[in-house]
């Protein structure tokens, strides 16, 4: 049965236990709560502490993984025109108060950045990213032989906007990643909005990437959204991903907004995947639980500050993060360090060239995890 935003919210039972309850369930309450026992005795991923990639510690919140087990019915089995898609497509226009064809949904914001880089980056319509950053677009625009213009990082391992404006023009595509990844840092509105307007000024037909993956961890007293930026000129779009803080990576679901020219060429450019019913379901959820994502950029906080602090003592500075992750200057290879962890049964980031030889990105798990995590870095850092 299809259902309306307001009915799915109503049907799920937000707020009562009953309508929680009910409908097939994936996965045992018994085995949920042996898979939890086991997370908190240090046998989680098969024994090893997952800090090498950029998924959540905690897992999803309550209500969505509810969702799940409540929707894990025979409707999986009529997937093709998958339920919930519409809906959450819905939502997402309502929460930045546009229409809903200024939305784009994917199986992944991998999706997304390949298909733009695709769409406007060419031999002759350079990619302008940044070094190190999310590194899709880049090798993406190197597979289909465009030309690559890697600007490095400032000395607050930031962006370099004034680098990255002078390199655009006649651009296919900026990339603007913020908050950065690997850094976790970030730039304020008002510098993003005077990067975008240089780049269109002195090239209108460059396309601008908003890559905001990790906004939901960021202190909105030092960045926001630029998606204000979309209303008013055609060439910006924005990216989010369920996959860091609403904690779905293994759902795969991802989303753009931009004018629905905009779209229309991103969607036309490579496949966009297919958004499963579950997925649609989860994302829904999670979307609208803001009170459980409060919760997760609070804890994710608390652990970084933690880690952060614990890693100052040992006398290694930490890029202030905005992000689920930091990437601490250890002043060694980054492969050094994952050999010595990979040894104790912890395991940290890949490389970042052309950072790779000082930093090692670090991601934040839960807090039982980064306690064992620091005291590894202690035992291998001395």
């Amino acid at each position: 049965m299809r259902l309306t935003r307001r009915g799915f919210v109503k049907s799920a039972g937000f707020g009562t236990a009953a309508g929680l309850l009910g409908g097939s369930t994936l996965i045992s309450s018994s085995v949920l709560a042996q898979a939890r026992s086991d997370h908190h005795a240090g046998l989680f991923d098969l024994g090893e502490i997952h800090l090498n990639q950029n998924e959540s510690g905690r897992g999803p919140g309550p209500k969505t993984l509810e969702a799940i087990r409540k929707y894990t019915n025979y409707r999986v089995g009529r997937g093709y025109a998958p339920d919930f898609v519409p809906e959450l497509q819905n939502s997402i226009a309502a929460r930045f108060d546009v229409p809903r064809n200024y939305v784009l949904l994917a199986s992944g914001s991998t999706w997304l950045l390949q298909a733009s880089t695709r769409a406007w980056c060419s031999a002759d319509r350079p990619l302008v990213t940044a070094g190190p950053t999310f590194a899709t677009s880049e090798a993406t625009a190197r597979q289909i032989g465009a030309t690559v213009k890697q600007i490095p990082l400032d000395q607050e391992a930031k962006l370099d906007l004034d680098a990255m404006v002078a390199q655009s023009k006649g651009a296919g595509l900026v990339y603007f990643c913020n908050p950065n990844n690997p850094t976790g840092t970030v730039h304020s509105p008002q510098a993003i909005e005077k990067a975008v307007r240089a780049v269109l000024a002195a090239s209108p037909e460059t396309h601008v990437h908003l890559d905001e993956a990790y906004i939901d961890y960021a202190d909105p007293a030092k960045m926001q959204t630029g998606h204000p930026l979309t209303r008013e000129f055609e060439n910006v779009f924005v990216t989010r991903s369920f996959s860091k803080a609403h904690a779905l990576a293994g759902m795969r679901i991802g989303y753009a907004l931009a004018q629905p020219q905009t779209l229309s060429e991103i969607r036309n450019a490579w496949g966009m995947g297919d958004v499963a019913m579950l997925s649609a379901v989860a994302a829904l959820t999670a979307f609208e639980d803001v009170e459980h994502l409060e919760w997760e950029r609070e804890e994710n906080t608390r652990v970084r500050d933690f880690v952060v602090g614990a890693l100052a003592d040992l006398g290694y500075d930490t890029p202030e993060s905005h992000t689920n992750h930091i990437f601490p200057n250890f002043r060694q290879p980054a492969s050094n360090l994952r050999s010595l962890c990979q040894q104790h049964k912890v395991l940290v980031g890949r490389d970042f060239p052309p950072l790779h030889n000082t930093h090692c990105r670090i991601s934040l798990g839960s807090m039982e995890e980064m306690q064992v995590a620091v005291d590894v870095f202690r035992k291998v850092l001395s």
